[in-house]
């Protein structure tokens, strides 16, 4: 229930700019800051400990770059990690001024609380930050512990800032794999081994800056574009799941508190398996309480026993992961830890080598006895073992097993499970046209609705889902009839909502007559490109939108010239209009069947026949309601 300030900060700035300029890769104009140079310097030790130290000079040649370092900010772990600024300092027109002591503040970041690692903020209060100020940092981190003994990963790209110069060396006493996405040549890259040291030097031979620029909304960059290095001193991925893998099944082999022991006691009552694990996830969510981020335990990512959640009452993904394991295993099922990336839009890099920084999430697969599997995410204040939760689906994924450890695909979701119907009648009468229906919301589509209920009150639902329906926002008279389900049970069900509003402006004058709009902005997001956009196209989860339009007592002339079908591998659009009993009758159906257009696609004859067929029949259709 899973993109913000900078947004928000920028959206006047982008409806000027995007009105002249056309979407692409960024150029140094563009740049916020320019990276002087910046050195980093990785010392790994046989156990997986490290330390790094930093050094980068930048140039700000904006006010968004003067935003970024007016309070900088270096984050790390208490208990694992020690941080220290080595130098800091300024230069402007020559002078220098020094970063002293006063300057510089470190103190701990609000807690979880029980059993979480604290973490540190150090903030550095640079001073003359203006235009044209060059900003020096140097610093060293020393990690003391690691999330996963004996073993180092890392990867990193270059995509963000102007960089004028980098150079990355690692020293390690674990040999290393390296992996690299070197798409503009801009790396030199030199081996050594020698008395069990494995170095890797890494440097760009030229500047580089590789962001973009009025890039479409849902325009997501694919990593493939990027310049990226991965480094691993694994080659597989199943062996870092294995390494994983006992500090999970060891919490989730622990005695049940009596807590959760009576979670289980009642979800052993319901009749299917997916009642059964529905019942868990609900009933876990109202004992503990989700924190939204997953924090080290003594420096390792694993969960707290399953007595300390039980007894603190909150927890993140490990533990509320951990849990429902638990009580699920007490009732018979195969429980499978898994690490993913969540959120609907974020990807990890599929070409890395194993890493920590491919995952932000944990997540359980889960086997009933006849071998059928559950993806279940209980994290959410929802249940939904039926279906797929979207900002999961579709994702790579570590299964945590010392002995069937596997890296493997979510499954998508189908758009033929999640679907929104729509049954409706319009009047219309002295220019006031009056929409009676019913909305049937089914799969995973109904996931947006359900349990609203816990979180706004009644008022706030109808004006909302009002809101929803009819595209504006009502008068109170013109609000007629609303009947919605009960909005605050934990479990996904296919919803009905039963409605009736008037729109005293939803006709517009023509020369022909009065005119009615038949556009659907779910289309918006698949015809709003930029012809030289750089990104993939993210045009939603996939879903089936069917609406059913009856306009009572009057016949459009000629409605069959709207009748249009088109498909596509993306997507699939029908709509059909007949005349039956005085009554006009439209049928729309729109299937979104994959979340991304990539950017290569974006360029070929179908999708631009596609835009085009949509743009010229469909979104920007409209009747005339009278000779």
């Amino acid at each position: 229930m899973r993109f913000l300030k900078a947004v928000f900060n920028l959206a006047m700035l982008a409806f000027f700019v995007a009105s002249t300029a056309e979407a692409r890769w960024s150029k140094y104009e563009d740049a916020s800051v320019e990276v002087k140079f910046s050195n980093v310097n990785i010392n790994v030790n046989r156990d997986g400990t490290y330390e790094t130290e930093v050094e980068l000079q930048a140039k700000i040649l904006k006010e968004s770059g003067r935003d970024r370092f007016s309070l900088y900010s270096l984050i790390y772990n208490d208990d694992s990690a020690d941080l220290t600024v080595l130098e800091a300092k300024t230069a402007y027109n020559g002078e220098e001024y020094i970063v002293t002591e006063d300057m510089i503040e470190d103190k701990p970041l609000a807690s979880p609380s029980k059993g979480f690692d604290q973490l540190r903020q150090v903030t550095i209060s640079f001073p003359k930050i203006e235009i044209g100020t060059e900003v020096y940092l140097r610093y060293k981190q020393v990690n003391k512990k690691v999330p996963v003994d004996n073993f180092y990963g890392l990867s990193f790209s270059y995509y963000g800032d102007y960089l004028q110069a980098e150079n990355t060396k690692i020293n390690s006493e674990l040999p290393l794999e390296i992996k690299v996405n070197d798409p503009r040549e801009v790396l030199e890259i030199a081996e050594e081994k020698n008395d069990d040291i494995h170095s890797i030097s890494i440097a760009l031979k030229k500047a580089v800056y590789e962001n973009t620029t009025n890039e479409p909304h849902n325009g997501i960059l694919n990593i493939k574009h990027n310049t990226w290095v991965s480094l691993s001193s694994l080659s597989e991925w199943e062996d870092l799941a294995k390494k994983l893998a006992p500090g999970y099944h060891s919490v989730i082999n622990q005695p049940l508190p009596a807590t959760f022991e009576a979670i289980a006691e009642f979800a052993d009552n319901e009749s299917t398996d997916e009642e059964k694990i529905n019942a868990v996830t609900s009933l876990l969510n109202e004992k503990v309480q989700y924190m939204g981020d997953w924090r080290t335990v003594s420096g390792k990512f694993f969960p707290r026993d399953l007595e300390k959640i039980a007894d603190s009452q909150v927890g993140d993904c490990k533990d509320f992961s951990a849990s429902t394991a638990a009580i699920l295993q007490e009732l018979g099922y195969k429980v499978q830890p898994i690490l993913v990336m969540r959120g609907t839009t974020s990807t990890s890099n599929p070409k890395a080598l194993p890493n920590m920084g491919n995952f932000n999430h944990v997540m359980l697969r889960v086997t009933n006895k006849d071998g059928k599997i559950y993806w279940i995410d209980p994290t959410n204040t929802v249940s939904m073992a039926q279906g797929i939760f979207p900002d999961i689906a579709d994702r790579n994924a570590l299964v945590l097993n010392s002995e069937e450890a596997d890296y493997i695909k979510i499954p998508a979701v189908q758009g033929e499970n999640s679907k929104v119907i729509s049954h409706s009648e319009l009047t219309i009468e002295d220019n006031v046209v009056n929409e009676y229906g019913q909305l049937n919301v089914q799969g995973e589509a109904a996931l947006g609705l359900t349990g609203v209920g816990l979180y706004y009150s009644d008022e706030q639902l109808r004006d909302s889902v009002f809101r929803m329906i009819s595209g504006v926002y009502l008068d109170e008279e013109e609000k007629k009839f609303l009947e919605l389900p009960d909005l605050t049970l934990r479990n996904v069900e296919d919803l009905k909502i039963k409605y009736e509003f008037q729109q005293k402006n939803k006709i517009f004058k023509t020369n022909l007559g009065p005119a009615l709009n038949l556009g659907d902005n779910w289309l918006n997001d698949v015809i709003n490109t930029a012809s030289d956009q750089v990104s993939d196209l993210f045009i939603g989860v996939p879903k089936t939108k069917e609406s059913h339009m009856i306009i009572k007592d009057i016949k459009i002339k000629n409605c069959e010239n709207l009748n249009f079908e088109i498909d596509s591998p993306w997507l699939y659009v029908n709509r059909f209009c007949k005349y039956k009993n005085d009554e006009t009758e439209f049928s729309n159906l729109i299937t979104i069947k994959k979340s991304f257009i990539t950017n290569e696609e974006l360029k070929t004859a179908e999708y631009k026949n596609l835009k085009s067929e949509l743009e010229n029949n469909f979104s920007r259709a409209s009747i005339i309601i009278s000779e």
